[in-house]
This record gives C-alpha cells, sequence and structure tokens, in this order.
C-alpha cells in the first residue's frame, strides 16, 4: 500500500454564484471528514478508522483523498485506497474507489456540474492514468445503482457490471458435511502459523487464477483489512471477534489449503472472503455452511462478482440478486473497450466498508 500524498493543488472552482475550494485531503483534515461522513452514512466512524484507513504507516491503509470545501466546511469527498491487483501472474497498481461523499445541503447544486463531479474527477485524473507520471493505473470501487448511473452519466465511471448478493440455507445434513478427507478449524491472527497459512493459500490461489483480476490476499493484506480494523468505540485486533478465519486442510498437512473470512455476529452469516484455490470453492461454501449452522444463523450470503458466482454453481444457491454495481474510473490506463472484458474476482471482504 503505497502512494504520495498532496498530488493536487490547491484549486478555487465556481459552481454558479458559489466559490469552492478543492484540494488534497490532509492528516489535519480528520475532524472535517469524520463529520461529513456522520451527516452522510451515520455516526459509525471515529478517529480510530480514520487512521486505520487514510494513515501512512506501515500497517495502515495509505489512503488518499480529495475535498471540496466552502468556507470552512468539507461539503464533498472523494477518497480511495493503494490495492495491488493481479491479472496473469502481473501486478497492477490498483485504487480502490471509496468514500465518496456529498454533504445533503449541496447535492442538488447543479448536479452535472457540482461538488460531485469537481471532486472525483480532480482527484482520479491526478492520481489514474500510465504508469509513468501517475502512481495508479486502474481505479475501482463499488457504488449503488443510483451513483454508478450518475458517474457514467458525466464520463466518471465505465459501468464494468454488476456484484451480486449470493443466499444458502445454512447446514446441518451430515451428507452434506465435508468429505472425511477434509477439515476446517478456526484460525486466529494471534497464532505463529497464521501468516504462513494465508501466505501458502495466497501463493496457490494466485496460481489457479488465469485471466482473472483479483486483488492481492497476502497475510499483510488481510490482517490490515480484518484483524486491525477498528470497531467504532476504537478496540482493534482479534478481541473485538468482528471477523473470523477459518482454514481448511487434510489432517495429514501442516499447510492451510486455503483460508475462508466470516461475519458471524448477526442471525444472516456473511462468507466475505475466500484466500486458496478455485476448485476448492465449493468445499470452502459447504464448510461455511456449517460454521453458519453453529453459530445460530439463519442464514449465509456472499458477495459475488460473476467469476465468484460460476465457480459457486451448483452449491444449492437459493436466491441471488443485485447488491452493488462495479465501477472502473474512466481515468484508468486501459480503453472503454476493455472495461467489459475484465474478469474480476471480488468478494464481500475486497470492499473497504463490510
Amino acid at each position: 500500500m503505497t502512494g504520495q500524498l498532496d498530488i493536487l493543488p490547491v484549486q478555487t472552482i465556481q459552481v454558479g454564484k458559489i466559490a469552492f475550494t478543492l484540494r488534497d485531503v490532509l492528516p489535519g483534515d480528520m475532524a472535517a471528514v469524520l463529520a461529513l461522513h456522520t451527516h452522510v452514512f451515520g455516526p459509525d466512524v471515529d478517529a480510530c478508522w480514520f487512521e486505520w484507513k487514510y494513515g501512512q504507516s506501515a500497517n495502515q491503509g495509505h489512503g488518499q483523498a480529495s475535498g471540496v470545501w466552502q468556507g470552512d466546511e468539507l461539503v464533498a469527498y472523494c477518497g480511495g485506497i493503494p490495492r495491488t491487483l493481479w491479472q496473469d501472474h502481473k501486478s497492477i497498481n490498483g485504487l480502490q474507489m471509496g468514500d465518496v461523499m456529498v454533504h445533503p445541503a449541496w447535492r442538488g447544486i447543479l448536479t452535472r456540474r457540482g461538488p460531485f463531479f469537481h471532486v472525483t474527477q480532480s482527484f482520479h485524473n491526478s492520481r489514474l492514468g500510465p504508469k509513468n507520471n501517475k502512481p495508479f493505473q486502474l481505479g475501482f470501487g463499488f457504488p449503488n445503482a443510483r451513483h454508478l448511473r450518475l458517474g457514467v452519466m458525466l464520463g466518471l465511471f465505465r459501468d464494468s457490471g454488476a456484484i451480486e448478493c449470493l443466499h444458502w440455507n445454512p447446514s446441518t445434513k451430515p451428507a452434506q458435511r465435508l468429505p472425511w478427507k477434509w477439515r476446517l478449524q478456526a484460525l486466529s491472527p494471534s497464532q505463529a502459523r497464521f501468516d504462513r497459512s494465508i501466505d501458502n493459500a495466497w501463493q496457490s490461489m494466485a496460481a489457479s487464477c488465469p485471466g482473472l483480476m483479483l486483488g492481492q490476499r497476502d497475510a499483510a493484506y488481510l490482517r490490515w483489512r480484518y484483524a486491525d480494523r477498528p470497531r467504532p468505540n476504537g478496540t482493534s485486533g482479534a478481541a473485538q471477534s468482528r471477523y473470523q478465519f477459518f482454514e481448511l486442510f487434510r489432517p495429514w498437512s501442516s499447510v492451510s489449503s486455503g483460508v475462508a473470512v466470516m461475519d458471524l455476529r448477526a442471525t444472516s452469516a456473511h462468507w466475505l472472503d475466500w484466500v486458496g484455490p478455485l476448485e476448492l470453492m465449493p468445499l470452502a461454501c459447504m464448510a461455511c455452511r456449517h460454521e453458519a449452522a453453529r453459530a445460530g444463523a439463519s442464514a449465509l450470503t456472499a458477495w459475488s462478482s460473476s467469476a465468484v458466482a460460476h465457480q459457486l454453481e451448483g452449491t444449492d444457491i437459493i436466491r441471488r440478486d443485485v447488491c452493488a454495481g462495479l465501477a472502473v474510473s474512466a481515468a484508468s490506463d486501459l480503453e472503454p473497450e476493455d472495461v467489459p472484458g475484465i474478469r474480476w474476482w471480488l468478494m464481500g471482504g475486497d470492499t473497504d466498508f463490510l
């Protein structure tokens, strides 16, 4: 997770008769960002969340953002976090778009060229483009249907398809248990073998994904994304039990074949991530359905790009519905006609908010 801060120079933009200031968001703007986030999404973030996502230390997210101010008030914001992507064994500097927000009082101000347009266009154009002069080459994100349509209409996004939510019933049936040669057990970030298990699973996964576009899922990333993510009260780490890790392995092997990440706190369990060979996904699904039943959940869900859904065909999916759009930034270093051909491998853990 790398990237350079303070790329965008301070600008004055005119929207109708109103003058706004457009510039990069800096660490000293944290209070303004948290205030706007509370207005738009609710009071579920705090200083610990901001540092986790936008801090620049080695174990933080290295997020970047631009903002539009009206006087001293932050009224629009567009942020993103670096994400290493892989396709055909080649790495790509990705920028995962997130936290796009406009203060409710300013949403109706000349929408086609209002604060949302200016902050998004400036942020993307300052960060994304050819590798010889921009830090990131491919921007992507998960807007809702309305924001995806608006971004496409304004020439900011390319529509790269939809993300579905897959639904299963939890399973306790003996006939649907794992075969005798497979086991699933909990894996804690505090265990000495955690990093080795994740990294082994990631190496197997990367080798089994020809042609797919997927985000890096090594131990360092999973620790940041799940184990280190703070809760609103400022706690972090394994004690919060927001996410749980389970490793799929053979009893005679000391090496994990794959690792699943789940959120088992609610009545509807969420399977957020899989790290491991793609051909083991149906087995992992079976194991996650059993873990959901053990936790007393009444349902199991997973966010899924089309490639993930294809791998899970035949796993007794009872329902599937669209839960988010998939946007590619128009400033990315690729031609518009190439966007529909990207075979994304994305699950709920590829977002930064679930």
